[in-house]
């Protein structure tokens, strides 16, 4: 093998009508280098009995129900890899993604994060949305971040990898609170700790269906829109406490948290469009003009 070995830790709970296909997409990559880790969460559907039926071509972890922050733990305690990359078992891997990867980590060989756009799709794997996020942010980008009250636009659990080095500081994470959306604790970190490397190409394709998260953020519903809004206060405080405790002097603020903003304006009777496009233009860390039309567009769609 020509390159660094690559861990690809698949978290699953209750997705064996995915999980075949997610656990297929990373075996066959293109790179050979990739060892893939499935770790089911407590599942009590026949996840277990799909897992099994792979025998010794993955790395199975079988534990109880306690969520997904514990998921990735398990997941990384276990793994070899130099390069780490997530996966939910809803999603999948396009065929050429680890060698992306790979590529990028060559390129950038001290970067903490290496992360891409996603192409959105339905349940049965039609598009539907625009590849996503529609803005990279590359580089040292802590002072942007800084801006946007600890925010940036990064895709889900299954477009990021991570450098072991950084993984081994900022894991095993705090499991209350990270029973889903734990991406939020990793992603959020990195760029306090080192460059980011984005990719324009989409590697994985990402499942809208049901109740998960994508859908709960767009939807029009108030409990969905308030639960996610609670989870960003969450998110925003947790990333604030394990800053402070890893010694980061940061002034990172809610008030300037663009998806929580959104999601409170979402939750008044009638939000004025107006309010939310002078948010958008004035928003410091969107540097260009047409993303930031882009988005206003997405935000006057949405209402």
């Amino acid at each position: 093998m020509d390159g660094p070995l690559v861990s690809v830790v698949i978290n699953n709970y209750n997705y064996g009508r995915f999980l075949g296909e997610a656990i297929d997409s990373a075996l066959n990559q293109t790179y050979p280098g990739v060892e893939v880790i499935v770790v089911d969460d407590g599942s009590t559907d026949h996840s277990r009995d799909i897992i099994a039926s792979y025998g010794n071509r993955i790395v199975p972890v079988l534990k109880s129900n306690g969520g997904q922050a514990s998921a990735f733990n398990a997941g990384f305690a276990v793994c070899r890899g130099d390069i780490i990359c997530f996966l939910d078992s809803d999603d999948v891997f396009l065929p050429d993604k680890v060698k992306e990867i790979v590529k990028a980590r060559q390129q950038h060989p001290d970067a903490v994060l290496y992360y891409h756009r996603i192409k959105v799709v339905d349940s049965q794997g039609v598009q539907i949305y625009r590849s996503w996020p529609f803005d990279l942010w590359v580089g040292l980008i802590r002072e942007r971040v800084e801006q946007s009250g600890g925010w940036w636009p990064r895709p889900p659990t299954s477009a990021l990898c991570f450098s072991r080095q950084y993984l081994e500081q900022v894991l095993p994470m705090p499991v209350d609170g990270f029973q889903l959306c734990a991406d939020a604790y990793v992603g959020d970190l990195a760029p306090f700790l080192g460059m980011i490397v984005g990719m324009p190409k989409p590697l994985t394709l990402y499942r809208k269906h049901g109740r998960n998260h994508w859908s709960s953020l767009i939807s029009k519903d108030n409990d969905s829109i308030r639960r996610i809004a609670k989870q960003f206060t969450f998110q925003h405080n947790q990333l604030k406490e394990t800053l402070s405790i890893m010694g980061f002097n940061t002034s990172i603020s809610l008030d300037r948290h663009l998806p929580y903003l959104m999601t409170s304006y979402a939750l008044e009777q009638k939000p004025s469009l107006w309010k939310i496009a002078l948010l958008v233009m004035s928003y410091p860390s969107l540097r260009y003009v047409s993303r930031i039309c882009q988005l206003a567009k997405l935000i006057i769609k949405r209402f």
